[in-house]
């Protein structure tokens, strides 16, 4: 064999066997999932609400900010 199938052969194993030790394919240990609620975020409206008034001027939230929040799971 040639050095340049020798090396063709040593870095075709060592790619392989690379990408057989990642964990990409395992199922998580514990379930990640926690259910998922959007409501407005008040904190952030109080806000630009307090400096527009402060301003002078006033302000018309047709689409106001929302926040994710994650909610406990019921127990069983």
């Amino acid at each position: 064999m040639s050095r340049l199938n020798v090396l063709v052969v040593v870095l075709s194993v060592s790619l392989v066997s690379g990408c057989a030790s990642t964990r990409t394919a395992v199922a998580p240990d514990s379930p990640t999932w926690a259910p998922r609620q959007t409501q407005v975020d008040e904190r952030y409206v109080s806000y630009v609400n307090a400096l527009a008034k402060q301003r002078g001027t006033r302000v018309y939230w047709v689409n106001p900010p929302v926040k994710t929040v994650t909610g406990p799971i019921a127990a069983r």
